[in-house]
């Protein structure tokens, strides 16, 4: 019996398909004769017993192979925001990487529209092989979070965080207060009337302004923008009095001078930012992250799950991707799935009780 699947295996190989039997009827007589043998030796086997015992045979027969040949065509990595934007970037220094480890070409598809849902919907019509993946990031909880998505967590697959963008409190030039206490004390005293300027109504900026905003016992007025970048642009005009926005879109405004950075969200100071103090050194407990990473379709097979995990994790050992973390101001943070998944749903959860809060 062993011996003819092994023929079967072999001989599908040696004429180019995918490393299993390349139809059923390949299987006919491997199922006849470990049905005959059972017979022989008197064994008493219900039928549906018979078929999970055919269906363990086939799997593990084939999984191996189809993990070991994977991937045998390219590899779609969808994004959902506008070439050039923070997520096309990583998902195209990802591509280049992932190409390199695989020898297939990645390639990366633009599906913009819909804050993203576009792109989710044309993931989830793609069969769950791993052969379509997305570049995703934090504001993937801001649409998750939302009553009408038009998806469950449960219909995705985390396959790995890759990198960590801290956020930063940032100010005109010419604003009165030049560091974070100074700011806190102003606002205290002026409750509501400073503005601050950032991505969305609601959106994890949002929300790591609000936890600052609470820690700080202080109150302002959110003016949302559709981008971290409008928002950047109005607190360098004097429109805003803050913007809450990453570092990384800040140092030529900074350089011109015609802002400032109060502080950063970061664990510890940024090399690009050396005196800029964190949250934390000012006293106030707040350690806060925007994460990009990838994600499939729910179902991937675990074999092709563990090819994708280990080749990114390889792909961020790179020089290539140190240089880039280097140039946008953003850390490395390799994350497994099962710890992904698990910071996605956390993410919603703070989405959801701060538009209680806010009453959103």
């Amino acid at each position: 019996m062993y011996n003819l699947l092994t023929k079967k295996i072999s001989r599908s190989r040696a004429s180019g398909s995918p490393g299993f039997i390349s139809t059923f009827a390949d299987w006919i007589p491997a199922c006849a004769g470990m049905t005959l043998l059972i017979i022989r030796r008197g064994m008493h086997i219900a039928p549906q017993q018979l078929l999970a015992v055919l269906a363990g045979a086939y799997l593990c027969c084939v999984w191996p192979a189809f993990a070991q040949e994977f991937p045998s065509k390219p590899i779609t990595i969808l994004c959902w925001s506008e070439p050039g934007s923070p997520v096309d970037y990583y998902a195209r220094i990802m591509s280049r990487l992932l190409t390199r480890e695989f020898g297939q070409n990645v390639v990366v598809e633009n599906r913009t529209g819909a804050d993203g849902v576009i792109a989710v919907n044309q993931l989830l019509k793609q069969p769950a092989d791993g052969y379509t993946l997305l570049a995703n990031t934090t504001s993937l909880a801001t649409l998750a979070s939302e009553p009408t998505a038009p998806f469950k967590t449960d219909d995705l697959q985390m396959i790995a965080r890759s990198q960590l963008d801290p956020y930063g409190l940032v100010v005109p030039a010419s604003i009165p207060f030049k560091t974070i206490d100074e700011l806190v004390k102003y606002a205290r005293a002026n409750p509501g009337k400073i503005t601050v300027g950032g991505v969305f109504q609601m959106s994890a900026h949002r929300v790591a302004w609000e936890v600052f905003a609470e820690t700080a016992k202080i109150k302002a007025e959110w003016v949302a923008y559709k981008g971290g970048g409008p928002a950047l642009t109005a607190v360098a005009g004097g429109h805003v009095d803050i913007a809450a926005t990453n570092p990384g879109n800040v140092k030529p405004f900074v350089a011109s001078g015609k802002v400032r950075v109060l502080a950063i969200s970061a664990e510890r100071r940024l090399a690009d930012f050396p005196d800029v103090p964190t949250y934390k050194e000012r006293g106030w407990n707040v350690v806060r992250y925007q994460w990009r990473g990838m994600m499939g379709r729910a179902g991937l097979p675990k074999p092709v799950l563990d090819r994708l995990i280990a080749a990114m994790q390889k792909a961020q050992q790179a020089p290539e991707w140190k240089q880039y973390l280097e140039q946008v101001t953003q850390l490395d943070g390799f994350m497994g799935p099962a710890e992904f998944h698990a910071l996605l749903l956390k993410d919603i959860a703070e989405l959801q009780a701060t538009k209680k809060k806010l009453g959103l």
